[in-house]
Formats: structure tokens, sequence, C-alpha cells
């Protein structure tokens, strides 16, 4: 067998639909093959993954697997989806195409290293937000990602987009692709080999790259793993058969280390309470050892979405900080108290609280006024604050009613300025309500 047929600059490659690219340079390399930039006849620019051949364990099934999801198509356009697959060369290597990455994005390595930074904290929740969208878009289809790991994102650090890569080892629920994953990111239960990936373990490697974006270091990496040298042995060991989150609740062996993640713990702090506590069911023992708790990404869209119109510029310093709707807040930045006049508190979403706290400039987006929408960018109003008085703007498609304790009904149109008074409800549309509770 072949091992590997390399591909040369100017030559011309057939895909499978009888039409040919032509290679133009070298963009990357891999363990699975390396990725050239090819001009299609058309001139139009690609990407061509071509595999080193003697990684497939059977290439014939795998070039029929790669068609079938062709054809299928892909789940969001977040996903560099194969486009087409090139002819067998010499019956025994193949490629395929896809779109190529714009400049605007960077690989997740770089965000985690600090070499590159979100533009703003918005520009970092809209990536949490477009992963885990990408992700339910994934796994409704009938797909497992089952390799999920930090190298398979680009984000654009100005607005928090996202295109994955690697989507060749996708596969359908109860298929298996041969992939395990990479351990950092594998679920304990096939690290130790207790199961295949399937939909449970995607969710617990994205719980994984959410925490490493958010927080910046590895959820189960503290004073317990400091080893001279990760062995096999002692992978094993901290991923799979004795996990232990850094901020487990009732046990703190595996803190973050005092001189090694110094950062740890003061980004932790700069996250509300419910981000905590999602991400400590997240990493629970029950979890990590029983596969049992884990979120869903529909979880993770009503959690981040909350999240989102927590965001604040803090009154003593001007930072931006996360601001809880029903308690005072402590600026990360500055270390003074913030607390919000009240907050807009709406119906749960699968059973997690949806609130918005009353406080200067939060935006509130298509997902709030109307219960069937999940468009997290869209914005619908935003609090706009006068002495002694808050009042939202609605900046949506829609007219709103709103009820006084006092039984009063009236409107707001589109573009005009609501005065949020206590106790007051508004009805969004399609009985979307929100009551205005106010602070003590």
């Amino acid at each position: 067998m072949i091992e590997f047929v390399p591909l040369r600059k100017n030559q011309r490659v057939e895909l499978a639909d009888g039409s040919f690219v032509t290679v133009t340079d070298k963009l990357g390399e891999g363990g699975q093959g390396i990725v050239y930039r090819v001009r299609c006849d058309g001139g139009e620019e690609r990407a061509l993954k071509w595999f080193f051949i003697g990684y497939l364990n059977d290439p014939k099934k795998f070039y029929g697997h790669l068609k079938d999801n062709i054809q299928v198509g892909s789940p969001s356009d977040a996903f560099v989806w194969p486009e087409q697959l090139t002819k067998w060369v010499e019956g025994e290597t193949f490629g395929y195409t896809m779109k190529i990455f714009p400049k605007d994005y960077q690989p997740f390595s770089k965000f985690l290293l600090a070499r590159v930074n979100f533009a703003n904290v918005r520009a970092m929740v809209d990536a949490a937000l477009n992963m885990t969208v990408a992700f339910k878009a994934l796994h409704n289809k009938g797909y497992n990602y089952q390799d999920l790991n930090d190298g398979n994102f680009s984000i654009n650090p100005l607005d928090g987009k996202v295109l994955i890569c690697d989507n060749d080892n996708v596969v359908g629920h109860g298929e298996y692709s041969g992939i395990l994953g990479k351990p950092r990111y594998m679920a304990p239960e096939v690290v130790r080999g207790d199961k295949q990936p399937d939909k449970s373990t995607d969710r617990f490697s994205l719980a994984v790259v959410l925490f490493m974006l958010l927080i910046g270091y590895h959820p189960l990496e503290g004073t317990k793993t400091n080893y001279p040298a990760l062995t096999n042995k002692y992978e094993k060991k901290i991923y799979g058969t004795e996990p232990l989150f850094i901020f487990d609740e009732k046990d703190a062996s595996n803190a973050p280390h005092p001189a090694i993640h110094k950062n740890a713990p003061v980004m932790w702090n700069f996250f509300p309470s419910f981000v905590k506590a999602a991400f400590q069911q997240s990493f629970s023992q029950e979890s990590l050892l029983n596969g049992k708790n884990r979120l869903l990404e529909q979880d993770w869209l009503n959690i981040l979405m909350r999240l989102k119109s927590s965001i604040v510029r803090c009154p003593h310093c001007g930072e931006e900080m996360f601001l809880e709707s029903d308690k005072a807040t402590v600026c990360q930045s500055c270390k003074k108290t913030v607390k919000a006049a009240g907050y807009l508190n709406f119906a749960p979403r699968a059973n997690h609280e949806v609130t918005v706290p009353i406080f200067n400039g939060v935006k509130l987006y298509d997902y709030h006024v109307d219960s069937a929408s999940e468009d997290f960018a869209t914005e619908a109003a935003v609090v706009l604050e006068k002495p002694g008085k808050f009042g939202l703007k609605n900046n949506s498609r829609f007219n709103w009613k709103v009820k006084t304790p006092e039984g009063k009904i009236f409107a707001r149109q589109v573009g005009e300025v609501l005065v949020l008074a206590a106790n007051a409800k508004i009805d969004f549309g399609n009985k979307n309500i929100a009551q205005v509770i106010v602070n003590d």
C-alpha cells in the first residue's frame, strides 16, 4: 500500500464530479494529512485535505463515510464541512475540498495562550454561544462529533463568530468513527475505555471547551495534577480514573495551585453564581465518574444568554463586568460593589431562570422578547437610565403591552421608552411576560 502521495505546486487534482483544482501552496499539516490551498477552474480558492492513507484503518469505508456526509450536508454555517471528494489517486489515496478560513479568524489555541484576545467580553460570550448553537445543530441533525477539542475551532476575536474544522470524523448517532479524541477533552468514561464516543461524551467535551474559553484553564488540572511528566499512567488517572474538578465544592484537594494557576481563581470569581453552578454540575463526580447530570446544549444556551445580558460597565472604574440580577456583585477590577436596581424576571426556559438586571446599557435580544426565538445576536431592547429612574427602549419588531400593579394597561410602540416601575408586567407578545422586580 502507498503510505502517502504528496501533491506538488501547480499539480491538478481531479474531483469526483470530473472537475479539477490546482494546488497553489501548503496551508498546514496534522496527524491525518496535509492541507493544501487549491484554486478551482472558476478561480475560487478552497482548502484540500489530503490524507496520510496509512492513518486510515479502512480507506474505502472512510471515503464512503465522507461521501455520505457531503450528501447530507452541513448542520450549520459554523462547520467547515467537506464539499467535494477527489477521485482516488493510483487507487490508494484521496482528499476532499472545503472552504478556507477567512483571515480574521484565529486558532482557539492562540486565545488559550493569550497570544490573541477578544475585543471585549461580549465577543467572548458570543463565541461560547456560537459553539453551543453549532453543536446543538450537529446533534439535532443526527451526528456525533466524537473528537471535540481546542484544535477544532477558529474564532473571530472581534465578534466571537466561530468556524469548526476537522469534520471528517463526524458520524451518525450510534456509529463509531474509530477516533477516541484527545485525552484532555475526552469524557472520563472514554479515557477509561468504558464506552465509545457519543452525544453524551460530546457534551462533556463541549463543557471542557467552554470552561477553557471562559476561565482560561483546564477544569481537571490543579494542585493534584502537577506531575513532572505527563505519562500515559498519569494521563489516565487525571482524565479518567480519578478526575477532580479544580473548583469542586466538596473536595478542594485539586484546587488551583497558588503559584502555577494564579489567574484561575480571579477568572472564576469574574463570573456570576449561575455560571459557576453550571460548571460545578458539569464536572461533578456524578458527571465525571458516572456520566450523569451533564448539561445539554439547550441548557448552555439559556445559561449563556443570561450571562450575555448581565454584561455591564462598572460605574466606578468603567471596566466590563458581569452583574448578578438580585444581589450585589464585586467588580474584579476595582473591587468595589455594584448592585442592579432590580431585574426583569421572565418565565424559566428548560428549568433555567431567565433574568435581566436593570442597569444602564444592558441589552435584551430577540431571545428575550420572543419565547420561540434562540436569536442571541439581534438587539431588541436596551435599558436606559435617568436620575432616579430606568427605562426600557423598544428596539424590537413588536409593540408591547404593559400592565401596572393597579391594573392599568397601556402600550409601548417600537422606538418608544417604557419607564420601569416596580411589579409592572411587560407582555412582549405571545404571552411572553416579564415582571419588573425591584431589589431591596
